[in-house]
């Protein structure tokens, strides 16, 4: 009786073992698989949130990361597209997305100063460097935080309004 106990235990045991040494492969596995790079689709909605863009750039990495693990950069000649849709071999988690934007000046800006002609090269120095920041258009900034879980993902654009606090 002792010898069939001791035979039934063993093959518990053995199987007890299996079941550990499976369910730690598939945890070390499901780790590795995230940390896989796969492809993921970045999505900036530019030409819906800036019509005037004539310059477009936007680069990626994780919050430890010193540098981008990539980016894009794009010049318009003409109104940009509805939407950029630019593909990445990244792993999944969680990225800090910069975006910079150059929009054109406004084009009742640009007629002013040429029609200005040579009065207004005769302004002093620091207005001059003023007006030449104007013509060429407004550089807006932007830093998004996006999780990326293989497939598309959404960069935000458009600053969406803070509602006011009641202390203020």
């Amino acid at each position: 009786m002792i010898g069939g106990a001791w035979a039934r235990g063993s093959s518990a045991r053995r199987l007890a073992t299996r079941a550990v040494v499976v369910l730690g492969a598939v945890l070390v596995g499901g780790q590795l698989m995230r940390s896989v790079p796969r492809e993921q689709i970045l999505i900036f909605p530019i030409g819906s949130v800036f019509p005037n863009a004539t310059h477009f750039a936007a680069s990626w990495k994780q919050a430890n990361d010193e540098e981008p693990r990539g980016g894009v950069s794009l010049t318009f000649d003409h109104a940009p597209p509805l939407q950029i849709r630019q593909r990445a071999k990244l792993p999944d988690g969680d990225y800090i997305v910069t975006i910079d934007i150059l929009q054109a000046p406004p084009i009742g800006e640009h007629q002013q100063a040429e029609q200005a002609g040579p009065a207004a090269h005769a302004e002093p120095a620091s207005e001059a460097r003023e007006t030449s920041g104007s013509h060429e258009g407004l550089q807006t900034n932007i830093e998004r935080r996006v999780s990326l879980a293989g497939g598309e993902a959404l960069i935000a654009l458009a600053v969406v309004p803070r509602e006011p606090s009641v202390s203020e």
